[in-house]
């Protein structure tokens, strides 16, 4: 979960980086938090809230894939003992015959 959200987090960070130095996409965030807040001078805070939920998402997306992860080990492990089961009946018959 920690390196999902730690993974888009970053990447989020990059990209926002990029984006403020060669589109000049500070501006523009600055203009709508302008229209939110009705004042300039707070695209900061939108770009804080851009990553907030970037963290948000990855975290989620890492719970998620963790869980999902566990389940199919789970069934992986139970499908490998029933099979060891079997083949342990089966030897023990073909040994009594």
């Amino acid at each position: 979960m920690c390196s999902g959200a730690l993974g888009i987090l970053i990447i989020w960070v990059i990209y926002m980086i990029y984006a403020i130095l060669t589109r000049n996409a500070f501006a523009n965030l600055d203009q709508f938090a302008g229209l939110i807040f009705g004042s300039l001078g707070f695209g900061w805070l939108l770009f804080a809230v851009i990553l907030l939920f970037g963290l948000l998402f990855g975290a989620l997306g890492g719970a998620i894939g963790s869980g999902i992860s566990m389940l199919v080990k789970l069934r992986r492990t139970v499908d490998l003992e029933d099979n060891l089961e079997t083949k342990k009946s089966i030897d023990i018959k073909n040994i009594e015959k």
